[in-house]
């Protein structure tokens, strides 16, 4: 009886302490379970309130663009035959402008195809974006399409009332653009204006439950989150996120099972009290495992490094976009708890580095772009991240600064530690970056528009040279679209006539020389802009590639004047014209200069043709051939700016040059220090020992004029002789003009 009793103790003390096992186990298990599925919700919330973000900026850029339409001649005249062609072209440079049209008084928008829609039919929703533009939607497009309708509106200059330029967008191409999350196969994804919801997966019909969009608008306060509802008895999950600046938000609904099954719940959930089945079903679970679990470990390896690859750089195994936008988001959302702090982002690009591409290989580019992330990650200090975007782009993220200073400081300390020598095999390279930074909330209020924003500042960076630290202000969006006009005005230049040539005076100055030359200098007054200096159009001309046609009509106007001149006997021995590297390396660009000279009558003696040296160092190979030629057809070469450059020396030594320019900057400083005046007086001695002519830029005195006589200078040029004239004050100087020296 006792050996019984014990037996029974002692098997009612395994099940009792079985069960406790496998209850607390079955506890901790569904607490597990219930924090995955909250942090599926949060990861599901992030992901779409990113989205809204991203369409939020998408949105500002396209009414900035559209402003600058709607200051153009085509659009301002009233003129429709004139206006929706010039439309039907924009649309061409602007592919995330799907359909670009005129929104008259009436509230209808006219398309270049002659289709139209109504932006003030009932449902649509008018809303004020920033900078005086207009958001509506959703609107019935021209085919039966569901879509938006940006807008910015214009005065005519005819004083008629005026009306908008407007870009029509369907929601299913807002949904393919900008819709990167997949919650579960079964999710549905909306867009909602006030009171509405549309459905963007199912062509952008009206939702299936109306009182979708109200389950939103009760949370006013919140720009995103997560709403349980209930509908045809199951349960719901809404997922929205607000853009930002618009009276529109995203959403995606789906089954909350999915959501439940996804985090482990599910059936798991139902069998939670009942710890004899857990048993059971770890039993099962375990025989299962011992036959799949090489299966699983394969596959559950696969995926981690599917996983790695789509969030990191192959090349420096940096975290990469994906993870810098992620990261972003994620500060932006947590910076309400740290206000007082800031959050910096800084761009950083290689200075020249397709350089080393070009010349020593791809191969050696990769291994240099791996050591300067070493040198960048070595110098990372605590709150601070550094991701690759791509190409020889780096970002550096820091987080809880004090001031934009100390953001600053931190930038130009890693940028100090970039600049750190690489030995690579027998190479040693020096690698600088164009850096900007820009602050959060100080500079944007989003992720997106943050990039953006330094991304303005680096451009500005390397407009300064390169290899330094630019921080964004409000005047380079200014800049930007200012340039972005400069560049639409410009394309029209040429034939609306709005180019013209003035001349600038280049004298004989030494014993023996004699001759009046003409420098043809570009202007350009722009009906629209009013005058437009050339250090700002003509970077622009050169980027674009617009360039090539200007440069051959100021070539041609050059040579056709000079001609004209010498027919009539006045004493214009040369006419100079500037060239850019980009006309140079256009095949076929002698012949073309060649057939100018015939059509014009123009000697080739009479013409002579600047460049720089940095205009010539990037492709000194094709370059040097193409002068080569062009000085067989007798015309002259002038290297320009000698001698601030860094080969200049090696310049001479490859190409047939005939006159040497020297740069103002030597000139103005001539008279102030010896190190200045041996510098000019060592050109001057190379173009003597040459054999060739001089240049000197920037003349102003009597007694620079005078100093370089002394040196041996043969010509001069500058405001102490003239300024830049126009064809009939060029003419009247000429006139003048008599002995060699000044008159």
């Amino acid at each position: 009886m006792e050996d019984k009793g014990m037996r029974r103790w002692f098997w009612g003390a395994a099940v009792l302490t079985t069960w406790l096992v496998l209850s607390v186990g079955t506890i901790v298990y569904q607490k597990q379970k219930l924090d995955e599925t909250e942090r599926l919700k949060y990861e599901a919330a992030a992901a779409v309130a990113a989205w809204a973000d991203e369409f939020a900026a998408w949105t500002k850029m396209r009414i900035a663009e559209l402003r600058v339409m709607a200051g153009t001649t085509a659009v301002r005249s009233g003129n429709d035959e004139e206006a929706l062609p010039y439309l039907a072209e924009e649309r061409t440079r602007h592919a995330d402008l799907p359909l670009l049209g005129l929104i008259g008084p009436d509230g209808t928008i006219v398309f270049p195809d002659g289709s139209s829609a109504s932006v003030k039919e009932d449902g649509a929703v008018p809303h004020e974006a920033d900078g005086g533009g207009m958001l509506y939607g959703p609107v019935d497009g021209p085919h039966g399409e569901i879509g938006l309708v940006l807008a910015f509106p214009y005065q005519r200059t005819d004083g008629a009332p005026g009306g908008a330029v407007g870009s029509f967008v369907p929601l299913a191409w807002v949904h393919e653009t900008f819709y990167t999350y997949t919650l579960t196969e079964e999710q549905t994804v909306y867009f909602l204006a006030g009171d509405a919801a549309f459905r963007l997966t199912e062509g952008g019909g009206p939702a299936e439950d109306p009182g979708l969009a109200g389950r939103i608008g009760s949370r006013d306060a919140a720009d995103s989150g997560v709403i349980r509802f209930e509908r045809d008895g199951e349960d719901f999950l809404l997922i929205y996120g607000k853009a930002a600046g618009t009276p529109w938000t995203l959403a995606a609904a789906a089954p909350g099972r999915l959501l439940l099954a996804s985090a482990g719940s599910g059936f798991w959930r139902t069998a939670a009290g009942f710890a004899l089945l857990d048993a059971v079903l770890l039993l099962l679970l375990y025989i299962f495992h011992q036959g799949f679990a090489s299966r699983f470990r394969d596959l559950k390896k696969r995926l981690a490094q599917m996983s790695h690859a789509a969030r990191h750089d192959l090349l420096t195994a940096l975290p990469n976009r994906l993870q810098l936008r992620e990261a972003l988001n994620a500060l932006i959302r947590s910076h309400p708890f740290s206000e007082d702090r800031l959050i910096g982002l800084v761009l950083i690009d290689l200075d020249r580095f397709k350089n080393v591409n070009d010349a020593l290989g791809h191969n050696v580019g990769d291994r240099l772009l791996i050591a300067a992330a070493g040198q960048l990650g070595a110098a990372l200090r605590q709150g601070q991240r550094l991701y690759r975007l791509g190409g020889d782009e780096f970002v550096l993220l820091f987080e809880a600064l004090k001031a934009p200073g100390e953001g600053i400081a931190e930038a130009e300390r890693v940028l100090g530690r970039l600049r750190e020598p690489i030995r690579l095999e027998h190479h040693e390279f020096i690698v600088t970056g164009s850096a900007g930074i820009s602050f959060y909330p100080k500079h944007a209020a989003s992720g997106g528009e943050l990039l953006r924003n330094a991304d303005l500042a680096m451009y500005r960076a390397k407009k300064l040279g390169g290899g330094c630290l630019v921080c964004y202000d409000e005047s380079m969006v200014e800049q930007t679209t200012r340039e972005v006009a400069i560049e639409q005005h410009l394309r029209k230049a040429v034939a609306e006539g709005e180019l013209a040539l003035v001349y600038q005076p280049i004298q004989a100055i030494a014993k023996g020389k004699c001759g009046l030359f003409a420098e043809a200098l570009l202007r350009w007054h722009s009906r629209e802009l009013g005058p437009v200096r050339p250090d700002l159009f003509i970077p622009i001309a050169e980027s674009t590639g617009l360039i090539i046609e200007i440069g051959e009509w100021v070539l041609r106007q050059a040579c056709t004047q000079l001609g004209l001149w010498r027919r009539s006997g006045l004493p214009i021995d040369r006419v100079s014209v500037n060239l850019s590297a980009i006309q140079l390396e256009q095949p076929g660009f002698v012949d073309t200069v060649r057939t100018i000279l015939a059509e014009t009558g123009c000697d080739p003696d009479g013409l002579m043709l600047e460049l720089t040296e940095s205009a010539v160092i990037s492709r000194m190979d094709v370059i040097a051939r193409t002068l080569r030629e062009l000085s067989d057809l007798g015309i002259l070469i002038a290297l320009d700016d000698f001698g601030i450059g860094y080969s200049s020396l090696s310049v001479l030594n490859q190409l047939d040059v005939d006159v040497l320019k020297i740069d103002r900057s030597f000139i103005s400083r001539i008279h102030d220090g010896s190190k200045d005046r041996a510098l000019v007086k060592v050109i001057l001695s190379i173009a003597s020992l040459l054999g060739i002519d001089s240049i000197a830029e920037g003349v102003e005195t009597e007694e620079q004029l005078e100093m370089l006589r002394g040196m041996q200078c043969t010509h001069a040029q500058g405001y102490l002789l003239s300024k830049p004239l126009d064809r009939a004050e060029f003419e009247r100087y000429a006139v003048r003009y008599r002995n060699p020296g000044l008159t």
